[in-house]
């Protein structure tokens, strides 16, 4: 059996964390085998990055371009799964962190089809001779979570390191794109002073309209209220969307 894996997440941003897994997943199933997928949706705050700026990122970590590949969904990442010549002889992984595995939500849940089979996805096995090709189940693998130092603090979401770089200097900015990628890269430094400075006149611009909201009244409130609404709205339905589709694709495919 062949094996393709895929290594899904928005990345905003992908550092030398998600690198880490990379190469864990590289050692373990092969370089050749092994492929990032990534959208190039954006959302005011939460998703800063585009599909470009990610390459950007990624191949500046020593991932090789060809294995980088933008999807609509990348827990679901039809363009890599077309794109398998033989999938009767292809077995199918997605690479999840324990991180996004645990909870109340997790990425993936296994249960069954509405024709009463096991659902499409299925938890990694531990004995590989019981792997059965894409064409009747993918496999879902956890990865453990790398921690790694920004500015001496572990790096323990990519909402903190946002957050850390609007709120630093100029040479902390340097340092922290050190720490994420190995060198302050200009090319690098310039992207994140880009996209960062826009998600931070965003959360301004919401802290003003949530402090106008309380001291107006009728008409004006209705339409800052919906303004507002917007903005929250375009954050909370890209996770909306990626888990409906997930659960659909996962329960029902055939």
């Amino acid at each position: 059996m062949n094996f393709v894996v895929v290594y899904p997440g928005r990345y905003h941003p992908f550092h030398k964390g998600h690198k880490s897994v990379y190469d864990y997943l590289s050692k373990k199933f092969g370089a050749d085998n092994v492929y990032i997928a990534t959208s190039d949706v954006q959302a005011p705050v939460t998703s800063p990055f585009t599909f470009g700026d990610k390459v950007q990122m990624m191949t500046k970590l020593g991932i090789p371009s060809g294995h980088i590949v933008k999807v609509k969904n990348p827990y679901i990442a039809d363009e890599i799964r077309n794109d398998i010549s033989d999938p009767e002889n292809t077995v199918l992984v997605f690479a999840v962190s324990e991180k996004d595995m645990s909870g109340e939500k997790p990425r993936f849940r296994f249960g069954v089809k509405k024709n009463g089979e096991p659902s499409y996805m299925q938890p990694f096995p531990s004995d590989q001779k019981k792997l059965e090709p894409m064409t009747k189940h993918a496999y879902v693998i956890t990865v453990p979570v790398t921690t790694f130092k920004v500015q001496g603090a572990d790096a323990d979401s990519a909402s903190a390191i946002r957050e850390k770089y609007i709120s630093g200097n100029s040479n902390d900015r340097d340092t922290i794109i050190a720490d994420l990628y190995g060198e302050a890269y200009p090319d690098l430094r310039a992207i994140f002073d880009h996209r960062l400075s826009n998600v931070e006149k965003t959360q301004k611009f919401v802290a003003e309209m949530r402090r106008k909201i309380t001291t107006s009244t009728g008409k004006q409130k209705l339409k800052m209220i919906s303004l507002l609404e917007s903005v929250l709205d375009l954050e909370s339905s890209v996770e909306k969307t990626i888990n409906e589709d997930i659960r659909e694709d996962y329960l029902n495919e055939k």
